[in-house]
């Protein structure tokens, strides 16, 4: 952006400062979904290695004191999530948990959900896999399965998609101001 005065081109500032304000919006917006995404991330990371610790953790026997199938819905549509309780015993502790795996928990079918609970009626024996330095976190379908990655592929896709879009949105944008 140069103007001309006295036959001599020069830097206008103000006119710099007025473009650059659709560059610090896109930079905004990209800082938030890159915020977002490195979020994800961190927590599909965290989902992520709990699978893969918990397919070498002890095992203790457990008992199935709840299963049914919870319903939620959103502005995205209904999903359906098998509500598991089990309790174990692990050393002298007597412990109460929830988790039947890491990852996916949540499905668009009910059907799915349901028979992800039917595995685990009330009053069935169970193997529960937990951890031995925190041994009231447990699973009963211990290591990585497809669901372990979701979040994971969520933040990459996050900050994948940001890093391209964000500089094709500011070259493209208007520079005329």
């Amino acid at each position: 952006m140069q103007v001309q005065t006295s036959g001599r081109n020069r830097w206008d500032v103000f006119s710099l400062f007025d473009s650059c304000s659709s560059c610090l919006g896109t930079l905004a917006i990209m800082g938030v979904f890159l915020l977002i995404g490195g979020g994800l991330t961190a927590w599909g990371w965290t989902i992520l290695q709990n699978a893969r610790a918990s397919a070498t953790w002890p095992t203790a026997e457990g008992v199935i004191t709840a299963s049914e199938v919870t319903r939620s819905s959103s502005e995205d549509g209904v999903s359906y999530r098998p509500e598991v309780a089990y309790d174990y015993q692990a050393g002298d502790q007597f412990h109460t948990s929830y988790t039947i795996k890491f990852g996916e928990n949540s499905y668009s079918s009910r059907g799915r959900a349901e028979a992800i609970a039917a595995t685990y009626p009330v009053g069935q024996q169970v193997t529960v896999y937990y951890d031995p330095e925190q041994p009231s976190r447990s699973v009963l379908e211990p290591g990585v399965s497809g669901g372990s990655y979701i979040v994971l592929g969520v933040g990459l896709f996050f900050i994948v998609l940001t890093l391209i879009i964000g500089p094709l949105a500011w070259f493209f944008g208007d520079h005329s101001s």
